[in-house]
């Protein structure tokens, strides 16, 4: 843990000539306008959007403006007027409006500066530029799997057909793909030797030792479970009543998860304790996974029927370090060893996005966490009082305090299913590689900033309203260096004294096709995103248009290419390894329609996995290689 004692802030300041803002700050207003217009009339309620936020500022500052300058021609006129005629007391009054008309046209130039500052309403810093220090056994390494087999395509969500129910999820698939994912992350060839490996590097980074998992030690599971709030779940039965198609936590990928740590790794039942602490474990999740894993503790705020109940701590445990409340804790937390965050890829009406930073609010011991919604981009679902940068972002206690973030040896993202909101039915992603279909995908990492960026990315390509909102990524600015605290906040959640000056790297990626970050392209020490791509098994839909052979597969010394064109174009085929990095062109040009193949020399390719992409005007086609 890195203790950094002195801390300095960054002022940004515009040091322009006035009239050179005034100008140019003249034809921003009248452009914002004109926009401002054209979006809002045709449709209100686009006025709350994050691009009509941006927008307002510059077209009320012209208004403003202009307002002011003819108030100040229409008062020297009245005063000119009255005094020419002796009308002094007239023209006493008409100086005092002509003073305040003429204040407001002088200063307004200063309110475009305002509205010009980049530390408020610039989005955030340019792709493959990182902040902070990543951390992991590799570090700010982040493992992506997506496999469209992991979920029936044609699920309905509707009564007897809902998401989460057995026939919609493929257990075997999303098994593999998180044995898949935490072997990627960690480098090791078996699961046993990935798990022992997390274990020891979270001792050794915490000062701990550098001994693994000892038998007896507690682990908390927390997952998102939200739509188990009451009022929505029959107390006395634990009968689902409302939202009942509402996605949370894939159980199958608890079931996973839990199969991992007791079946291959070995933890005993009785030391893991797995809930969301402020909701209840409803039947269809209790059903599931206390069927499979009776002697797990399912962390229940109730308690009934078997459920764990939660306790809380007696005293609050988690200072909020602008100073203004504090919280309790499960005590189950405080005597747990590890930790593991598993939340969903959700958008999020007041918070931008939330993934494993914002599931900690349904960690504190109420039953609602709107008391800490005060400190997110977007207090309400209809307001974005708060958005921009370098403010005060509870999201950083939570992340930092050492029974939450720092506990936690292992991240996950949830993006099986996939919303739009924070409570809300699954929604078919549009972005590619998912191409309407659901977005079937695992995140993990060792780095709670660095899964939180790569998370952010995948949602912003996907939603251009409340995660584009200005601000979104603010809490992880912070997080990933102490220079961007807020003013006046240290970040101390355990009122300790002891503050983190980085919890993570912070980048975005190149672009949303490619999805490369600076440890893919070799440019900087920000984040790995390590693709893992089960395309082979499942194409995706535009099937007939661009059809994409690789054989044999694997392959040892030599590779046919075979593709099929219906319209001609321009197709580019690339070769990548499976950290994303690119390795080879194998063509790109115009080719004319019908069947080409390209027969390939790999006998220099050292053995591994590998990606093939076939690229169009419109989408992509990726293949999984593997060279012996």
């Amino acid at each position: 843990m890195k203790k950094c004692n002195q801390f300095q802030r960054e002022k940004r300041w515009f040091i322009n000539k006035r009239n050179t803002w005034r100008y140019g700050m003249i034809i921003m207003g009248i452009l914002s306008t004109i926009w401002f217009l054209i979006r809002v009339i045709p449709k209100p309620s686009r006025a709350s959007y994050p691009c009509m936020q941006v927008a307002a500022p510059f077209a009320s500052s012209l208004i403003l403006y202009i307002t002011a300058m003819l108030a100040s021609l229409f008062t020297y006129r009245k005063l000119r007027k009255n005094w020419l005629n002796k009308n002094y007391a007239f023209a006493s009054i008409f100086l005092v409006l002509l003073l305040i008309s003429w204040g407001f046209w002088m200063i307004q130039p200063f309110n475009f500066e305002a509205s010009a500052n980049p530390a408020q309403y610039l989005k955030s810093q340019a792709p493959n530029e990182p902040i902070g220090e990543a951390r992991g056994i590799n570090p700010g390494r982040v493992v992506w799997v997506w496999n469209p087999d992991a979920t029936n395509e044609n699920c309905s969500n509707q009564a007897g057909d809902y998401w989460w129910q057995d026939g919609n999820t493929d257990q075997t698939v999303v098994d593999q793909m998180l044995s898949d994912a935490i072997q990627q992350l960690t480098e090791e060839n078996s699961d046993s030797s990935a798990w022992d490996a997390l274990f020891k590097h979270y001792n050794v980074t915490h000062g701990l030792g550098i001994s693994g998992y000892t038998p007896g030690e507690k682990i908390v599971v927390k997952v998102n479970i939200c739509s188990g709030g009451w009022g929505n779940v029959d107390e006395e039965t634990y009968e689902k009543i409302n939202w009942i198609g509402m996605i949370d936590t894939s159980p199958h990928l608890i079931l996973a998860l839990l199969d991992q740590l007791v079946n291959i790794f070995g933890v005993a039942q009785e030391d893991i304790y797995l809930g969301d602490p402020t909701r209840l474990f409803f039947d269809h999740y209790w059903d599931m996974c206390h069927g499979a894993f009776p002697n797990v503790n399912y962390l229940d705020w109730l308690g009934k029927l078997g459920r764990y109940k939660v306790v809380s701590t007696q005293s609050p445990v988690m200072f909020y370090s602008d100073g203004t409340q504090n919280d309790n804790l499960p005590e189950s937390y405080i005597d747990a060893s590890y930790m593991i965050n598993i939340a969903c890829l959700k958008q999020h009406d007041c918070a931008g996005v939330t993934f494993c930073a914002k599931n900690h609010f349904g960690s504190m011991c109420r039953l609602w966490a709107t008391h800490l919604h005060y400190a997110l981009p977007s207090p309400t679902a209809n307001g974005f009082e708060n958005l921009g940068y370098g403010k005060y972002r509870n999201l950083v206690d939570l992340m930092q305090h050492k029974d939450l973030g720092e506990k936690t040896f292992l991240f996950i993202i949830d993006g099986l299913w996939g919303g739009d909101l924070p409570v809300c039915d699954p929604l078919k992603w549009q972005s590619s590689p998912f191409n309407n279909d659901w977005p079937s995908s695992i995140m993990i990492s060792q780095d709670h900033v660095a899964i939180e960026s790569v998370g952010t990315d995948f949602v912003m390509a996907e939603f251009d309203e409340y995660s584009t909102m200005l601000g979104s990524d603010d809490f992880l600015h912070q997080a990933a260096d102490s220079a961007n605290w807020a003013d006046s906040i240290m970040y101390d959640p355990d009122g300790d004294g002891v503050y983190i000056a980085s919890l993570g790297v912070h980048e975005h990626w190149n672009n949303n096709m490619e999805k490369l970050y600076s440890r893919n392209l070799g440019t900087g020490e920000g984040i790995e995103l390590v693709q893992l791509l089960m395309t082979g098994v499942n194409d995706p839909p535009d099937f007939d248009e661009d059809l994409l052979i690789v054989y044999p597969n694997p392959a040892v010394g030599a590779l046919n290419v075979r593709y099929r064109i219906q319209d001609a174009g321009y197709r580019v085929i690339e070769i990548f390894s499976i950290s994303g990095m690119k390795i080879e062109t194998l063509t790109n040009e115009w080719k004319s329609s019908g069947e080409h193949e390209i027969e390939l020399n790999i006998s220099d390719f050292p053995a591994g996995a590998y990606f093939i992409k076939l690229s169009t005007e419109n989408q992509s086609s990726v293949k999984k290689l593997i060279i012996n």
